[in-house]
């Protein structure tokens, strides 16, 4: 995504994505992925939520996968609000958030099989470090930690410097140096994805309707 924060009067780049790819479910369609979905790297489209491969992943990233909601809110906490006893599909934004946070946590060990770590981090404001003002989750699949990592052990260990405990904190709340998508990566990880989200999402989804 941009490293240079959008203006307000900028046109929105995560709604322009949302205009372009349709909800998609591939159980009940016998067509393939609309092209849109190759076109943005996305791995899930409901009537909601978009997911999709991060253009510019943090180099210290396994995998970059960014979760954004089709309709356009600043911050999370312009969220909807969800209410006690009612469910109009006001407050579906809010209320899905959570679910598809969890099989997307579950996609990523499922497609990489040696990642158990992952980060979810979400930004509210250019002070908290947001770039696009329009609400993203960053889910961010780490490697694991090894003698070659910034810190192989806990980072909390009395040999640890204050300085590379605040290293490794820009490293894993995702801060750090980035790269362009690589797109051969792209198709890999986004067919992984998908064949997880194929099973464990949309079958499970269709089997309670």
């Amino acid at each position: 995504m941009p490293s240079i924060p959008q203006s307000s009067s900028d046109p929105c780049i995560f709604c322009t994505i949302a205009s372009s790819v349709p909800i998609f479910d591939p159980t009940s369609s016998k067509q393939s992925y609309p092209a849109a979905f190759a076109q943005h790297n996305v791995i899930l489209s409901t009537q909601t939520y978009i997911a999709l491969l991060d253009m510019q992943p943090l180099v210290s990233s396994a995998c970059h996968i960014l979760l954004i909601p089709r309709t356009h809110y600043e911050r999370i906490s312009d969220f909807p609000k969800p209410h006690a006893g009612t469910d109009d599909g006001h407050d579906s934004v809010s209320r899905e958030l959570g679910g598809l946070l969890a099989v997307l946590g579950s996609a990523l060990r499922d497609a990489f099989r040696d990642i158990t770590d992952f980060n979810v981090v979400q930004n509210n404001g250019p002070g908290a470090g947001q770039v696009v003002p329009h609400v993203h989750i960053h889910i961010i699949a780490r490697p694991p930690l090894t003698a070659a990592s910034p810190i192989s052990n806990s980072p909390l260990q009395s040999s640890t410097t204050i300085k590379r405990r605040w290293e490794y904190a820009s490293l894993i709340f995702g801060k750090g140096a980035r790269s362009d998508l690589d797109p051969d990566a792209a198709i890999r990880t986004c067919d992984a994805l998908r064949t997880y989200l194929y099973h464990n999402y949309w079958q499970t989804k269709r089997s309670k309707l």
